[in-house]
């Protein structure tokens, strides 16, 4: 039977009487009738925080652990009475920390907030005045990248925000060296949730979590929890991303990033590491002509590239990609100039500090899923879905690429398969927003 922790109000009365032998019903049932009996209305204090204590048909799996104002704590078996004669202490502890030995605790509940877990299970659960921290563990059997996850939830004030922007700087404020933004606005989802908002950086992300009329700020070293939030899968509306693209010989290029899914467009701030030069770009998708549109523009606003593109939709982690591609240093451009059904085909623009602007390459064979190397290029195109060739593209100059030579690859081959994963995340990448909205739910 599952289990949720449920932040509710529970007197430590309760708790006093339950640990003497009574059921929790029994003990509210003890205390209504003697509050009635004495003409006193039972209260609970204002500001206090305490769990909803769940049944359960086993032996006790879970330590409850009253914490002083310092560090030191003691453990007591909720099963264990206390000895007759001592009166509770007046005020209830504000902190206590609860254990769980098996994986049937599959949900977190924190007032409004549910987090459906699926694999994962809570493992302790700590409460600490007006903020309480969920530990969870990967299910036995099942593998993911990321086999603990740490969920720390608190009840804020309603922050209004005029615009976009406006939470764009109230996120940068709770992590200033972000690395994504993700914003869901206007949300219409099963959970009660109508807004979203994440910023993720230092192996960390805040959600701050919006129903009509219950707000909570949520912090987890897990960066896609919004899956768990959620039960239809919005797609986000807004997103900023902060990319360092990694060039040769030391260099870092950075790339800021601002989709704007609503109007089809994204935005690019770049600044390559080697000398400094900054440019800006935007990619725009033309939903009525199926065309992706991509400019770029110098720091003085001069025009360097304009090109066009047939596509299925925007797809900005397919169309774009920024990668120093001849190891000189400087941070390249990749732009997806044809979509396929086993291929993408994508052209190559190689920066070029003599002319101060990108310059196209020349290659006679399909650019499709690449790798690169220091002198040379491997480039895999698949046949079908396990088998394909794999090229081996020589750099003759600054822009010109020629084939070397030519080999089959079959699925066992681990390149192969290094490829095929870098290929179809990418595409996952790219289809997710689009799919989620046609998928009927």
């Amino acid at each position: 039977m599952k289990r949720r922790v449920v932040l509710g109000t529970l007197l430590f009365g309760l708790l006093a009487t339950a640990c003497s032998g009574q059921t929790v019903d029994n003990a509210s049932q003890s205390l209504l009738e003697n509050g009635a009996s004495s003409g006193e209305k039972a209260t609970v204090p204002d500001g206090t925080i305490s769990p909803k204590v769940a049944e359960q048909s086993s032996p006790a799996a879970e330590t409850m652990e009253p914490q002083s104002t310092s560090e030191t704590t003691s453990t007591i078996e909720p099963t264990t009475p206390e000895p007759k004669g001592i009166e509770p202490p007046s005020d209830r502890p504000s902190s206590y920390v609860k254990i769980y030995k098996n994986e049937s605790l599959k949900e977190i509940q924190f007032g409004k907030l549910l987090i459906n877990l699926d694999e994962y299970h809570v493992v302790s659960d700590t409460l600490s005045n007006d903020t309480e921290t969920f530990k969870t563990e990967i299910d036995k059997g099942e593998a993911r990248p990321e086999p603990h996850m740490t969920i720390t939830i608190q009840a804020i004030k309603k922050q209004d925000f005029l615009n976009t922007e406006d939470i764009v700087t109230y996120l940068s404020s709770l992590s200033p060296d972000y690395e994504q933004i993700e914003i869901y606005i206007h949300v219409t989802d099963d959970s009660g949730i109508v807004g979203l908002y994440s910023v993720s950086g230092d192996g960390m992300t805040n959600y701050l979590v919006y129903y009509r009329d219950a707000y909570y700020l949520v912090e987890s070293d897990y960066s896609k929890l919004d899956n768990y939030l959620f039960n239809d899968y919005p797609t986000a509306n807004y997103e900023v991303n902060k990319q360092k693209i990694e060039c040769a010989n030391s260099f870092t290029a950075n790339v800021n990033k601002t989709i704007s899914y609503d109007d089809n467009k994204v935005e690019y701030d770049i600044t390559q590491g080697k000398d400094g030069t900054k440019y800006s770009a935007e990619l725009s998708f033309d939903n009525k002509e199926y065309i992706n549109n991509f400019t770029l523009k110098s720091e003085k606003g001069e025009n360097l590239l304009a090109l066009s593109t047939d596509a299925s939709g925007l797809n900005e982690y397919m169309a774009i990609n920024f990668i120093d591609v001849n190891m000189d240093g400087y941070a390249d451009i990749q732009v997806l100039e044809e979509e396929g059904a086993k291929n993408n085909s994508y052209a190559l623009y190689v920066w070029d500090d003599s002319a101060n602007n990108f310059i196209k390459v020349k290659c006679d064979e399909m650019l499709s899923e690449i790798e690169v190397h220091d002198g040379y290029l491997l480039n895999w195109q698949k046949a079908d879905a396990v088998s394909g060739g794999l090229q081996k593209l020589v750099w003759t100059d600054k822009n010109t690429l020629i084939k070397e030579s030519e080999e089959e690859y079959q699925a066992e081959q681990s390149k192969m398969d290094d490829g095929v994963t870098a290929a179809c995340r990418r595409l996952f990448k790219a289809k997710i927003h689009s799919w989620v909205n046609s998928t009927p739910q």
